[in-house]
């Protein structure tokens, strides 16, 4: 599904072999010829719902708006709608031509406006760095329910796309440390980019490392008091059926589970169970599917790992999406 910016807080929320990139830059040649003026941005906006809906984009109401508030640098998506009878000039029209031709294209609106709401900050997004979801808003929302905002605090986030967990809490925990990674380097460059935003790169390291079941040779040792991953969990004979804007423009590598969704989360417990300091907090953001298989498994491997399965929790939708396990 489609996620896209909302004027409240919460925002409601083979083909594959198509580089991301490469989709990118021919959607952005589709440019129309100059447009007539005279033209309205409520005019603009009932002209592309409409197309929209014709070519079966998703949220195509919010498609619009997002890329008209983006043109006309609108804080919020309410004020396109106070604005519907201004007239846009012939650089907007034609900007908004080449941006909605993307979105034909079906590539996401997070990517086309180059920027995404997460929580209270905005996140430069660049495809095919991964896009934060807003369930994996609760899931930050969970963890600072749960540790004292105004103690020192270090934390690993494992898979770190944007720097959306990292930041956030960053934000939130004033004495918090941070290492982040990620398998890509466009990712780990996007992250460093952020926290350059909100001047958090002082608090902050980053490592591009492939997960097998160790961390970078520089961390040996290392222990944390939490570890946090929304990690590739969707399993590999899935991907074919997911929406065009995931599996065509977003990095695979960030959804991939394997088999059975599980692969890098058994490496994350692995990892747990060698980095997190006594009575430190694994949190995983999983498939519905997962949370009894992950119980399952550290009944039989959790006295050897040291961490005990505590909870699982449920997201907006009442689905079973968020895992809590504590080393012991």
């Amino acid at each position: 599904m489609l996620l896209y910016r909302s004027i409240s807080r919460l925002a409601l929320k083979g083909q594959s072999n198509i580089n991301a990139l490469t989709r990118s830059n021919l959607c952005t040649d589709a440019l129309s010829s100059s447009p007539a003026t005279a033209v309205s941005v409520k005019t603009v906006q009932e002209k592309w719902t409409s197309r929209f809906q014709t070519e079966n984009v998703p949220e195509a109401t919010t498609s619009i708006a997002n890329i008209l508030a983006h043109v006309l640098q609108l804080p919020c998506l309410g004020d396109v709608d106070k604005n519907k009878d201004a007239v846009l000039s012939d650089a907007q029209l034609a900007k908004i031509e080449e941006l909605c031709e993307c979105r034909i294209a079906r590539m996401p609106v997070q990517y086309i406006i180059r920027e995404w709401d997460f929580r209270d900050m905005t996140l430069k997004m660049v495809p095919p760095v991964f896009i934060p979801r807003p369930e994996t808003e609760e899931l930050v929302e969970l963890i600072l329910q749960q540790i004292d905002t105004q103690k020192e605090f270090s934390f690993l986030e494992i898979g770190c796309g944007s720097g959306a967990i990292t930041l956030s809490l960053l934000k939130q925990v004033p004495k918090a440390t941070a290492i982040a990674l990620d398998q890509s380097k466009l990712a780990c460059e996007l992250t460093l980019e952020n926290a350059k935003r909100y001047d958090f790169s002082e608090k902050l390291r980053i490592f591009k490392h492939k997960l097998v079941d160790k961390l970078p040779d520089e961390l040996a040792g290392h222990r944390f008091d939490m570890i946090v991953s929304n990690p590739p969990y969707v399993p590999s004979g899935q991907l074919q059926r997911l929406d065009p804007e995931v599996k065509v423009y977003e990095d695979l590598r960030a959804l991939d589970g394997g088999p059975d969704g599980l692969t890098v989360i058994k490496a994350i417990l692995t990892i747990a169970s060698d980095h997190l300091a006594d009575e430190g907090i694994l949190w995983l953001e999983v498939d519905t599917s997962h949370p009894p298989l992950i119980a399952g498994y550290l009944e039989e491997h959790g006295e050897r790992l040291g961490l005990r399965y505590v909870s699982s929790y449920k997201d907006l939708f009442r689905k079973e999406r968020f895992v809590e396990i504590v080393k012991v």
